[in-house]
């Protein structure tokens, strides 16, 4: 099997996806216009492929972002639309002129308990402080929703329909690029942890672990004689630059607190997985008419849709 099947333990699981620019290098330095797609992109990925977006970080190099799909179809589709036209985008603005993301995104299981949705949050939160770069979240240059977490107003971004665009100037017709660009609204979803509480209260308890991040990097600055770099010197930096050596941790499957729960998590995909696995190996000895578990995509057929949701997707190509 070339790749490895992507699995949910349970129905309409949370997910943390992330991946990484090419070689490590920095093509999504933050800057407006950059921040700008990137949000007009999820808003659009979003309104094609309906999913939840809690929290997430974009790095210069990599990104990440905590959701919720009603299918891993849904899921596959909204991450294929989104990295395909960020890759295209950052791509033009920075002059790439190869795939910005050339390998598959890593998906984490996130477990239901409230404290593994707060921690992904914490960990989106401290990207930027944590590496040195800036003091906390709220001097970091590029997008990690905070401003949305903290009013619950939705995000604003742009999306350029370059399609549009290259056949509207094939025609001859006199057109710039503004014509084609939508401006669009994202909304950043409540933990489901948080959902039964009011805005004011989901405010004051991102506050304070904004606050916390910033004691925590303000310590470890003075103890270690440091200084953070700072959003000048990051917006003002080479997206081309790429480290000489590129560290990577091996990523989680699952994302839990308790011991319990993670081992259960783990039985559940070993599970799913061997019968796939099986599903998979009887239908390459022939057998047509073999049953995949349901919300995956069995290997070159279609999707087995789960029984607990139905839906109508759209197969849009990004402008």
């Amino acid at each position: 099997m070339p790749r490895f099947p992507r699995l949910w333990t349970r129905p309409n699981a949370g997910v943390e996806v992330m991946n990484r620019c090419i070689q490590g290098r920095h093509l999504l330095k933050p800057c407006p216009r950059l921040n700008a797609i990137i949000i007009g992109t999820l808003a659009k990925a979003r309104e094609l492929y309906p999913v939840e977006i809690y929290s997430g970080a974009f790095l210069s190099s990599h990104w990440h972002v905590h959701l919720q799909a009603p299918t891993v179809e849904i899921q596959s589709r909204f991450m294929a639309f989104f990295t395909r036209k960020l890759s295209i985008e950052s791509g033009i603005l920075y002059d790439w002129k190869t795939s910005t993301f050339p390998d598959r995104y890593h998906a984490s299981e996130v477990s239901p308990e409230p404290e593994a949705q707060i921690q992904r949050l914490v960990y989106h939160l401290k990207n930027g402080a944590k590496e040195g770069l800036v003091a906390g979240p709220l001097d970091w240059p590029g997008v990690n929703f905070v401003d949305a977490l903290i009013t619950g107003e939705p995000l604003r971004g742009i999306w350029i329909d370059r399609s549009g665009y290259y056949r509207a100037r094939q025609r001859g017709d006199d057109v710039t690029l503004d014509d084609f660009t939508e401006h669009l609204e994202l909304p950043i979803a409540p933990l489901p942890c948080w959902a039964h509480l009011d805005q004011s209260s989901r405010r004051a308890r991102v506050l304070d672990i904004i606050r916390e991040i910033e004691r925590e990097t303000a310590e470890r600055h003075a103890v270690e004689g440091t200084a953070p770099l700072g959003a000048e010197k990051i917006v003002a930096g080479d997206p081309h630059f790429y480290p000489a050596e590129l560290e990577k941790s091996p990523q989680p499957r699952f994302h839990a607190v308790r011991k319990d729960v993670r081992q259960a998590m783990r039985e559940a995909f070993s599970l799913i997985l061997a019968a796939y696995l099986k599903a998979a190996a009887l239908l390459k000895a022939g057998d047509r008419t073999v049953e995949f578990p349901e919300n995956t995509f069995p290997p070159g057929l279609p999707f087995v849709e789960p029984a607990w949701v139905g839906h109508a997707l759209k197969s849009p190509e990004p402008g």
